[in-house]
Protein backbone atom coordinates (compact mmCIF):
# COMPACT_ATOMS: atom_id res chain seq x y z
CA UNK A 1 0.00 0.00 0.00
CA UNK A 2 1.29 3.70 -0.56
CA UNK A 3 0.00 6.64 1.76
CA UNK A 4 0.96 10.01 1.83
CA UNK A 5 0.16 12.02 5.09
CA UNK A 6 0.30 16.38 4.13
CA UNK A 7 0.71 17.48 7.53
CA UNK A 8 -0.26 21.19 7.68
CA UNK A 9 2.48 23.05 9.84
CA UNK A 10 6.47 23.32 9.57
CA UNK A 11 6.09 21.27 13.33
CA UNK A 12 4.84 17.07 12.33
CA UNK A 13 1.99 16.23 13.79
CA UNK A 14 2.64 13.17 16.47
CA UNK A 15 0.29 10.76 15.17
CA UNK A 16 1.68 11.12 11.52
CA UNK A 17 4.95 10.49 12.47
CA UNK A 18 3.88 7.49 14.64
CA UNK A 19 1.56 6.12 11.80
CA UNK A 20 4.22 6.63 9.16
CA UNK A 21 6.82 4.63 11.05
CA UNK A 22 4.54 2.23 12.02
CA UNK A 23 2.94 1.10 8.55
CA UNK A 24 7.18 2.21 7.03
CA UNK A 25 8.20 -1.00 9.52
CA UNK A 26 5.40 -3.20 8.18
CA UNK A 27 6.50 -2.79 4.45
CA UNK A 28 4.32 -0.02 2.80
CA UNK A 29 5.59 2.74 1.28
CA UNK A 30 5.60 5.88 3.00
CA UNK A 31 5.35 9.59 1.81
CA UNK A 32 4.61 13.15 4.09
CA UNK A 33 4.20 16.32 2.64
CA UNK A 34 4.57 19.48 4.44
CA UNK A 35 5.29 23.26 4.79
CA UNK A 36 8.71 24.00 5.32
CA UNK A 37 10.01 27.70 6.40
CA UNK A 38 13.24 29.05 8.06
CA UNK A 39 11.24 31.41 10.10
CA UNK A 40 8.98 28.39 12.11
CA UNK A 41 11.04 27.09 14.46
CA UNK A 42 10.92 22.97 14.94
CA UNK A 43 13.40 22.90 17.52
CA UNK A 44 13.12 20.26 20.15
CA UNK A 45 10.07 18.67 17.97
CA UNK A 46 10.33 15.51 18.28
CA UNK A 47 8.14 14.04 15.48
CA UNK A 48 9.91 16.07 13.03
CA UNK A 49 13.54 13.73 13.68
CA UNK A 50 11.16 10.58 13.75
CA UNK A 51 10.34 10.77 10.19
CA UNK A 52 13.78 11.44 9.16
CA UNK A 53 14.89 8.07 9.20
CA UNK A 54 15.22 7.08 5.50
CA UNK A 55 12.61 5.01 5.33
CA UNK A 56 10.15 7.77 4.82
CA UNK A 57 9.96 10.23 1.72
CA UNK A 58 9.87 13.32 2.49
CA UNK A 59 8.09 15.72 0.38
CA UNK A 60 8.69 19.64 1.53
CA UNK A 61 6.87 22.42 0.58
CA UNK A 62 8.72 25.60 0.65
CA UNK A 63 6.29 28.08 2.65
CA UNK A 64 6.46 31.58 3.84
CA UNK A 65 5.91 31.61 7.89
CA UNK A 66 3.49 34.66 8.83
CA UNK A 67 4.30 34.70 12.43
CA UNK A 68 1.17 36.57 14.09
CA UNK A 69 -1.15 33.50 12.76
CA UNK A 70 1.80 31.17 13.14
CA UNK A 71 0.33 29.75 9.39
CA UNK A 72 2.15 28.60 6.96
CA UNK A 73 2.01 29.83 3.29
CA UNK A 74 2.94 27.42 0.87
CA UNK A 75 4.47 27.76 -2.57
CA UNK A 76 1.05 27.08 -4.67
CA UNK A 77 2.53 26.18 -7.93
CA UNK A 78 5.26 23.66 -5.91
CA UNK A 79 2.03 22.59 -3.83
CA UNK A 80 0.00 22.12 -6.85
CA UNK A 81 2.96 19.69 -9.05
CA UNK A 82 3.44 17.78 -5.65
CA UNK A 83 0.15 17.07 -5.52
CA UNK A 84 -0.86 15.81 -8.91
CA UNK A 85 2.14 13.58 -8.42
CA UNK A 86 1.40 12.01 -5.17
CA UNK A 87 -2.54 11.54 -6.23
CA UNK A 88 -0.82 9.24 -9.39
CA UNK A 89 1.10 7.41 -7.04
CA UNK A 90 -0.46 6.71 -4.30
CA UNK A 91 -3.20 4.39 -2.95
CA UNK A 92 -4.43 6.80 0.04
CA UNK A 93 -3.93 10.57 0.93
CA UNK A 94 -4.56 11.28 4.37
CA UNK A 95 -4.58 14.45 4.78
CA UNK A 96 -4.36 16.61 8.68
CA UNK A 97 -7.05 19.54 9.38
CA UNK A 98 -9.37 21.38 6.99
CA UNK A 99 -8.43 25.05 7.23
CA UNK A 100 -4.52 25.38 5.83
CA UNK A 101 -4.04 25.79 2.57
CA UNK A 102 -1.38 22.42 1.95
CA UNK A 103 -4.66 20.49 3.12
CA UNK A 104 -7.33 22.43 1.38
CA UNK A 105 -5.83 22.29 -2.54
CA UNK A 106 -5.10 18.49 -2.05
CA UNK A 107 -9.14 18.75 -1.71
CA UNK A 108 -10.16 20.52 -4.37
CA UNK A 109 -7.81 18.56 -6.66
CA UNK A 110 -9.53 15.36 -5.54
CA UNK A 111 -13.02 16.74 -5.66
CA UNK A 112 -12.00 17.60 -9.56
CA UNK A 113 -10.61 13.77 -10.61
CA UNK A 114 -12.78 12.24 -12.46
CA UNK A 115 -11.24 8.55 -11.98
CA UNK A 116 -10.82 8.79 -8.30
CA UNK A 117 -8.97 5.00 -7.40
CA UNK A 118 -7.42 6.20 -4.62
CA UNK A 119 -8.86 7.52 -1.31
CA UNK A 120 -8.70 10.56 0.64
CA UNK A 121 -9.61 10.98 4.15
CA UNK A 122 -9.04 13.66 6.44
CA UNK A 123 -8.82 14.05 10.26
CA UNK A 124 -9.27 17.14 12.53
CA UNK A 125 -8.65 17.28 16.24
CA UNK A 126 -11.26 20.11 16.62
CA UNK A 127 -13.42 22.67 14.62
CA UNK A 128 -12.06 26.17 15.64
CA UNK A 129 -14.67 28.43 16.78
CA UNK A 130 -16.73 25.51 18.28
CA UNK A 131 -16.34 25.71 21.13
CA UNK A 132 -12.52 27.20 20.98
CA UNK A 133 -12.74 31.46 20.59
CA UNK A 134 -9.02 32.61 19.72
CA UNK A 135 -9.07 36.32 21.57
CA UNK A 136 -6.57 37.85 19.49
CA UNK A 137 -6.57 38.94 16.39
CA UNK A 138 -10.54 39.39 17.37
CA UNK A 139 -11.61 38.91 13.64
CA UNK A 140 -10.15 35.34 13.72
CA UNK A 141 -12.69 33.46 15.26
CA UNK A 142 -15.19 35.18 13.41
CA UNK A 143 -13.39 34.66 10.19
CA UNK A 144 -13.00 30.67 11.18
CA UNK A 145 -16.56 30.56 12.15
CA UNK A 146 -17.59 31.92 8.35
CA UNK A 147 -15.13 29.67 6.74
CA UNK A 148 -16.17 26.80 8.23
CA UNK A 149 -19.88 26.94 7.86
CA UNK A 150 -19.64 27.93 4.11
CA UNK A 151 -16.71 26.45 2.96
CA UNK A 152 -15.44 23.51 4.97
CA UNK A 153 -19.07 21.87 5.00
CA UNK A 154 -18.40 21.98 1.19
CA UNK A 155 -14.88 20.44 1.60
CA UNK A 156 -16.27 17.50 3.80
CA UNK A 157 -17.74 16.13 1.53
CA UNK A 158 -15.07 15.49 -0.69
CA UNK A 159 -13.00 12.32 1.31
CA UNK A 160 -14.25 9.28 1.59
CA UNK A 161 -14.38 9.86 5.00
CA UNK A 162 -13.34 12.26 7.71
CA UNK A 163 -11.63 11.25 11.18
CA UNK A 164 -12.13 12.54 14.56
CA UNK A 165 -10.40 11.88 18.05
CA UNK A 166 -13.02 11.48 20.21
CA UNK A 167 -16.97 10.66 20.75
CA UNK A 168 -17.14 14.69 21.72
CA UNK A 169 -16.52 15.58 18.51
CA UNK A 170 -19.33 13.81 17.27
CA UNK A 171 -22.57 16.63 17.21
CA UNK A 172 -20.27 19.02 16.68
CA UNK A 173 -18.87 16.84 13.25
CA UNK A 174 -22.60 16.27 12.14
CA UNK A 175 -24.09 19.74 12.73
CA UNK A 176 -21.69 20.37 9.92
CA UNK A 177 -22.90 18.25 7.65
CA UNK A 178 -20.46 15.54 7.65
CA UNK A 179 -22.38 12.22 7.31
CA UNK A 180 -22.45 9.27 9.37
CA UNK A 181 -21.04 6.38 7.44
CA UNK A 182 -18.47 9.00 5.86
CA UNK A 183 -17.37 9.50 9.99
CA UNK A 184 -14.92 7.94 12.47
CA UNK A 185 -14.02 8.04 15.36
CA UNK A 186 -10.57 6.99 15.96
CA UNK A 187 -7.89 8.04 18.64
CA UNK A 188 -4.15 8.96 18.40
CA UNK A 189 -2.23 6.48 20.69
CA UNK A 190 0.83 5.93 22.67
CA UNK A 191 3.67 4.15 22.85
CA UNK A 192 3.52 2.50 26.53
CA UNK A 193 7.00 0.77 26.91
CA UNK A 194 8.79 4.41 26.12
CA UNK A 195 7.04 4.84 29.81
CA UNK A 196 7.67 1.93 31.83
CA UNK A 197 11.37 1.84 30.80
CA UNK A 198 12.89 5.20 32.43
CA UNK A 199 16.11 6.00 32.72
CA UNK A 200 16.82 7.25 36.46
CA UNK A 201 19.72 8.69 36.16
CA UNK A 202 18.41 10.94 33.89
CA UNK A 203 15.75 11.69 36.37
CA UNK A 204 18.03 12.02 39.15
CA UNK A 205 19.98 14.78 36.62
CA UNK A 206 17.08 16.57 36.20
CA UNK A 207 16.04 16.58 39.94
CA UNK A 208 19.55 18.57 39.74
CA UNK A 209 19.43 20.57 37.48
CA UNK A 210 16.49 21.85 38.55
CA UNK A 211 17.16 21.59 42.11
CA UNK A 212 14.49 19.56 43.27
CA UNK A 213 15.23 18.16 46.85
CA UNK A 214 11.60 17.80 48.96
CA UNK A 215 9.24 19.50 46.68
CA UNK A 216 6.20 18.55 45.36
CA UNK A 217 6.46 19.37 41.97
CA UNK A 218 3.61 20.13 39.31
CA UNK A 219 4.14 20.03 35.91
CA UNK A 220 3.18 21.90 32.76
CA UNK A 221 4.46 20.41 29.04
CA UNK A 222 2.73 21.87 25.93
CA UNK A 223 3.30 25.23 23.74
CA UNK A 224 3.58 28.52 25.93
CA UNK A 225 0.23 30.27 24.06
CA UNK A 226 -3.04 31.81 24.90
CA UNK A 227 -5.18 28.53 24.80
CA UNK A 228 -2.95 26.82 26.75
CA UNK A 229 -3.75 29.71 29.66
CA UNK A 230 -0.18 29.71 31.32
CA UNK A 231 -1.34 32.47 33.33
CA UNK A 232 -3.86 30.12 35.17
CA UNK A 233 -1.14 27.27 35.78
CA UNK A 234 1.23 30.47 37.14
CA UNK A 235 -1.45 32.04 39.40
CA UNK A 236 -2.56 28.43 40.73
CA UNK A 237 1.30 27.68 41.44
CA UNK A 238 1.83 31.22 42.74
CA UNK A 239 -1.39 30.94 44.96
CA UNK A 240 -0.31 27.63 46.56
CA UNK A 241 2.86 28.95 47.45
CA UNK A 242 1.20 31.89 49.10
CA UNK A 243 -0.64 29.20 51.47
CA UNK A 244 3.01 27.50 52.30
CA UNK A 245 3.21 24.35 49.99
CA UNK A 246 6.11 23.06 49.37
CA UNK A 247 6.17 22.51 45.67
CA UNK A 248 7.80 24.05 42.83
CA UNK A 249 6.44 24.51 39.05
CA UNK A 250 8.20 22.66 35.72
CA UNK A 251 6.52 24.82 32.77
CA UNK A 252 8.21 22.74 29.50
CA UNK A 253 7.69 24.40 26.32
CA UNK A 254 8.31 26.96 24.03
CA UNK A 255 6.96 30.00 22.89
CA UNK A 256 6.31 31.70 19.58
CA UNK A 257 8.55 34.76 19.86
CA UNK A 258 8.76 36.41 22.79
CA UNK A 259 7.81 33.97 26.53
CA UNK A 260 5.79 37.02 27.77
CA UNK A 261 4.35 35.02 30.57
CA UNK A 262 7.75 35.44 32.77
CA UNK A 263 6.60 38.47 33.78
CA UNK A 264 3.76 37.03 35.23
CA UNK A 265 5.85 34.95 37.93
CA UNK A 266 6.58 37.12 41.33
CA UNK A 267 10.22 38.22 41.73
CA UNK A 268 9.98 36.12 45.40
CA UNK A 269 8.94 32.92 43.15
CA UNK A 270 11.24 32.74 40.47
CA UNK A 271 13.02 30.03 41.59
CA UNK A 272 9.95 27.67 42.16
CA UNK A 273 7.90 28.40 38.84
CA UNK A 274 10.54 27.32 35.91
CA UNK A 275 10.30 27.48 32.37
CA UNK A 276 12.13 24.93 31.47
CA UNK A 277 12.21 25.66 27.42
CA UNK A 278 11.53 22.95 25.09
CA UNK A 279 12.54 19.52 26.19
CA UNK A 280 12.94 15.76 24.93
CA UNK A 281 13.28 13.88 28.21
CA UNK A 282 9.18 13.80 28.41
CA UNK A 283 8.99 10.31 30.32
CA UNK A 284 11.80 11.24 32.49
CA UNK A 285 9.80 14.24 33.43
CA UNK A 286 6.75 12.34 34.56
CA UNK A 287 8.46 10.35 36.63
CA UNK A 288 9.60 13.50 38.48
CA UNK A 289 6.32 15.38 39.17
CA UNK A 290 3.42 14.96 41.37
CA UNK A 291 0.68 15.88 39.05
CA UNK A 292 0.29 16.72 35.47
CA UNK A 293 -2.00 20.64 34.91
CA UNK A 294 -3.20 21.28 31.42
CA UNK A 295 -5.95 24.02 31.83
CA UNK A 296 -6.62 25.16 28.26
CA UNK A 297 -9.09 27.28 26.97
CA UNK A 298 -9.05 23.65 24.09
CA UNK A 299 -7.45 20.78 23.29
CA UNK A 300 -8.24 17.74 20.84
CA UNK A 301 -7.26 14.62 22.23
CA UNK A 302 -3.97 15.68 24.24
CA UNK A 303 -0.90 13.85 23.94
CA UNK A 304 0.41 15.12 26.73
CA UNK A 305 -2.61 13.52 29.06
CA UNK A 306 -2.25 10.13 27.26
CA UNK A 307 1.84 10.16 28.56
CA UNK A 308 0.81 11.43 31.63
CA UNK A 309 -1.41 8.45 32.25
CA UNK A 310 1.11 6.42 30.65
CA UNK A 311 3.71 6.99 33.47
CA UNK A 312 0.94 6.62 35.86
CA UNK A 313 1.26 10.69 36.55
CA UNK A 314 -2.00 12.01 38.03
CA UNK A 315 -3.79 14.91 35.81
CA UNK A 316 -5.50 17.82 36.66
CA UNK A 317 -7.07 18.99 33.64
CA UNK A 318 -10.22 21.18 31.99
CA UNK A 319 -13.11 19.27 30.61
CA UNK A 320 -12.48 20.34 27.25
CA UNK A 321 -12.20 18.78 23.67
CA UNK A 322 -11.70 14.70 24.07
CA UNK A 323 -10.39 14.75 27.03
CA UNK A 324 -13.94 13.14 28.55
CA UNK A 325 -12.52 9.99 26.34
CA UNK A 326 -9.58 9.47 28.62
CA UNK A 327 -10.44 10.47 32.01
CA UNK A 328 -14.01 10.05 34.13
CA UNK A 329 -13.28 12.66 36.46
CA UNK A 330 -12.20 11.40 39.92
CA UNK A 331 -11.71 7.71 37.97
CA UNK A 332 -8.61 8.31 35.79
CA UNK A 333 -7.68 12.18 37.07
CA UNK A 334 -9.43 14.90 37.75
CA UNK A 335 -11.88 17.71 35.00
CA UNK A 336 -12.81 20.74 35.83
CA UNK A 337 -15.06 23.33 34.15
CA UNK A 338 -12.54 26.15 32.51
CA UNK A 339 -13.97 29.09 33.87
CA UNK A 340 -14.05 27.54 38.29
CA UNK A 341 -10.68 28.59 39.32
CA UNK A 342 -11.26 27.46 42.57
CA UNK A 343 -11.86 23.96 41.66
CA UNK A 344 -8.79 24.13 40.10
CA UNK A 345 -6.91 25.23 42.63
CA UNK A 346 -8.67 22.56 45.09
CA UNK A 347 -7.67 19.79 43.18
CA UNK A 348 -4.16 20.51 42.19
CA UNK A 349 -3.98 20.77 45.94
CA UNK A 350 -5.74 17.55 46.26
CA UNK A 351 -3.62 15.52 44.47
CA UNK A 352 -0.56 16.72 45.98
CA UNK A 353 -1.45 16.07 49.26
CA UNK A 354 -3.81 13.44 49.44
CA UNK A 355 -2.06 9.99 48.85
CA UNK A 356 -4.54 7.87 48.92
CA UNK A 357 -6.36 9.27 46.06
CA UNK A 358 -3.24 9.49 44.24
CA UNK A 359 -2.87 6.22 44.22
CA UNK A 360 -6.46 5.45 43.24
CA UNK A 361 -5.83 7.57 40.15
CA UNK A 362 -2.24 6.08 39.42
CA UNK A 363 -3.70 2.69 39.46
CA UNK A 364 -6.97 3.71 37.20
CA UNK A 365 -5.34 6.03 34.86
CA UNK A 366 -2.50 3.34 33.64
CA UNK A 367 -5.26 1.02 32.47
CA UNK A 368 -7.28 2.91 30.70
CA UNK A 369 -4.77 4.23 28.59
CA UNK A 370 -3.51 0.27 27.73
CA UNK A 371 -6.49 0.67 25.39
CA UNK A 372 -4.78 3.42 23.68
CA UNK A 373 -1.26 1.31 22.28
CA UNK A 374 -0.08 2.46 19.07
CA UNK A 375 -0.23 -0.66 17.41
CA UNK A 376 -4.34 -1.18 18.51
CA UNK A 377 -4.87 2.21 17.12
CA UNK A 378 -2.83 1.92 13.73
CA UNK A 379 -5.02 -1.19 13.03
CA UNK A 380 -8.29 1.45 13.05
CA UNK A 381 -6.15 3.92 10.61
CA UNK A 382 -5.20 0.65 8.47
CA UNK A 383 -8.50 -0.65 8.42
CA UNK A 384 -9.52 2.58 7.01
CA UNK A 385 -7.34 2.70 4.01
CA UNK A 386 -8.42 -0.61 3.33
CA UNK A 387 -11.92 0.14 3.45
CA UNK A 388 -14.21 0.37 0.14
Amino acid sequence: MKICYINPTNNIRRPIAELANILAKEGHEISVMFPVSKECPTKNWVANDAIKNGKINLIPIKSWYFAPLRYNVPNILQLIKETRKIYRTHNNIHIWEYYYLISVIPLLYSSLRKKRKEKTIITTDGFVGYPYRPKEPRWLTPAFMVYTHLFAKILFKIPNFVTIYGNAMIQPAIKLGIKKNKLKVIPTGIHLEKFKNVNQNKVSALKKEFDITTEKIILYVGMLTERKRIDRVIKVSQDLLKEGLNVKTLLVGDSHGENIYKKLVKPEYKNKIIFAGGRTEIPELMQLADVLVLLSEEEGLPGVVMESMASSLPVVCTNVGCVSDLIENGKEGTLINFNDYKKSLASIKKNLTNSIYRKKIKINCFNKIKKFEWIKVARLYYNTYLNN
